[in-house]
């Protein structure tokens, strides 16, 4: 006689998620929730459904970045004298630059300051020469602007040209991460090297790119480095910063030999993400950093990244709740969800009716948990606390 198995009722975590789940604030939700000790999906809900995941994006970055890069890769800028009025800078893709050491926004970055010192040791007294400064842009291969973007974010505080080289990812204020960026990020750096030489009414300016500045001669005069890999990865993450985000992505791309392009960076992202068995179907990345409203991404695909035993260590570099970076003013007293504070990590998303919340919590329990939720047809203001909710109600199991 063999007596049926009686029906096993659902792990804790759907029983609870399932409530906080059905807010009405989150719209269309993909959610997937994952045991990160023994692989067991806890939750699911159209967890195949390709929705915008907006910066959640910058989480397909950083697993890339992670599986092709070294942890201490750097990225070099140097000025070189093509002519004696004339000085290059050429960058290979470092858009954390500061005007001198303490002003910037990023962590351990390189300095303009820097430069202009060596600069001056290499020149002497020719440096009264100079009279003109010109950006190579030709590292960057096509486009410095996706076409999916909008100009009007650049005084948003969100994108800008993706020049070789940039201060604080072009911030006007590098105090305040939501500053408004500039216009010309690269004549920027060209116009504060100048500056800090003692230059005046020197002409500046920046190369298509794909273009090289006068060939590839000149004699190095500078060079300055970016701080590895590991940190910039971190500062994209707590910041959530678009540019430095698609300058890895060009980093990847260059990595695995495609072009360095948005099309190159997003192939050559996917590409990497599936060879080291993350689910893909449905993926459709435009840029690296999510601003793309064409951005197309599963719960699923995001919860892989992140239960990936390849990428465990990588989740310490997510914000924590109500402590710092894009999740600073969240999980706050009275949120419904203030008990998760300090506990969860996550990365944020938001767009025009798109918010997101992925990253990894123990359980009161005790059990180490990965998850991605996506919400799109959802307004920030209610949204954003019901995925705090959500992610809280998955703490409490």
């Amino acid at each position: 006689l063999v007596t049926p198995a009686r029906p096993t009722a659902a792990p804790p975590a759907q029983m609870n998620l399932g409530a906080a789940a059905a807010d009405p604030a989150l719209g269309k939700l993909s959610a997937h929730v994952t045991d990160l000790a023994t692989g067991q999906v806890l939750f699911a809900q159209d967890e195949g459904k390709p929705l915008v995941p907006a910066s959640a994006t910058k989480l397909t970055t950083l697993a890339a970045s992670t599986l092709t890069l070294p942890r201490d890769h750097r990225l070099a800028t140097r000025v070189l004298q093509n002519s004696p009025e004339e000085l290059v800078i050429r960058g290979e893709g470092d858009v954390t630059l500061e005007k001198s050491p303490g002003s910037g926004f990023f962590t351990g970055p390189a300095s303009v300051q820097d430069l202009a010192q060596q600069v001056r040791r290499s020149l002497g007294a020719d440096v009264g020469k100079i009279k003109r400064i010109t950006v190579d842009n030709s590292v960057r291969e096509s486009a410095l602007f996706s076409p999916t973007w909008d100009r009007k974010d650049i005084g948003g505080g969100n994108v800008t040209n993706l020049d070789a080289v940039m201060l604080d990812a072009g911030r006007l204020d590098p105090s305040d991460s939501y500053s408004p960026r500039s216009e010309h990020p690269g004549q920027d750096v060209a116009a504060n090297l100048a500056d800090q030489l003692g230059l005046s009414g020197v002409d500046t300016g920046v190369t298509d790119g794909g273009q090289a500045a006068g060939g590839s001669g000149g004699r190095e005069v500078a060079k300055v480095e970016s701080a590895p890999l590991s940190v910039r990865q971190r500062d994209m993450m707590v910041h959530s910063d678009n540019l430095l985000a698609e300058a890895i992505g060009r980093e990847i791309a260059a990595a695995a030999g495609k072009p360095a392009t948005f099309d190159g960076a997003t192939q050559a992202t996917l590409e990497i993400l599936r060879s080291h068995g993350v689910d893909t179907e449905g993926a459709v990345l435009k840029d690296n950093s999510g601003m793309s409203g064409d951005d197309r991404l599963t719960a699923r695909t995001l919860d892989s990244i992140l239960a990936n035993t390849d990428l465990r260590g990588k989740l310490e570099e997510l914000p924590v709740a109500h402590a710092e970076g894009t999740l600073l003013t969240r999980f706050g007293q009275g949120s419904g969800a203030e008990d998760a504070a300090g506990r969860v990590r996550a990365k944020t998303g938001t767009l025009s009716g798109v918010n997101a919340l992925a990253g990894s919590v123990t359980t009161k329990s005790g059990r180490p948990v990965s998850f991605a939720f996506l919400s799109n047809a959802s307004e920030a203001d209610s949204a954003r606390p019901a995925l705090d909710r959500l992610a809280a109600a998955l703490y409490r199991q």
